[in-house]
């Protein structure tokens, strides 16, 4: 299954949820799967009729390793014991769906920046360097699929 990339806006918006901060190695052991199910499974109890799309940020901060702000748009504080937040500006992103036929997510990755570069964007890491959405019962990208977004100019 060939990739579709295309350009998506993100309005102005907070991303409020739970701020981790590791390496890649802790993160390719399930660190975030893990923080994801939780946050997920603490959310159906607290907004059970509520579907909304869980985002991660992502910022690589140190060559190991990477901080990662998992959460929703707007404040919430039900979700999340001592939530952090970002406020983003409207931000503009290449964007691609990752299905779990689509193998790895890195590679997918490095896919879409040669994809950027091919169609003349450039990568905008003033904010972030990688946005990724998950609907409600996401799993893995193994098993789920999940919006794959890297900001740029």
């Amino acid at each position: 299954m060939e990739a579709i990339y295309e350009i998506a806006e993100r309005p102005a918006q907070r991303v409020t949820g739970r701020l981790w901060d590791g390496t890649f190695v802790e993160a390719a052991d399930g660190a975030i799967h893990r923080l994801i199910a939780e946050t997920q499974e603490h959310r159906r109890r607290t907004h059970p009729k509520d579907h909304a799309a869980l985002i991660g940020l992502s910022w690589n901060v140190r060559p190991e390793g990477f901080s990662y702000l998992l959460g929703y748009v707007g404040e919430d504080h039900a979700t999340f014991a001592a939530p952090e937040h970002m406020d983003l500006p409207a931000m503009r992103f290449a964007t691609t769906m990752h299905h779990p036929e689509g193998g790895d997510v890195f590679v997918q990755y490095r896919k879409m920046f040669d994809w950027i570069a091919a169609e003349g964007y450039a990568v905008d890491t003033t904010h972030l360097h990688y946005r990724e959405e998950y609907e409600a019962g996401f799993v893995s990208p193994s098993a789920s699929s999940l919006r794959l977004m890297v900001p740029i100019r």
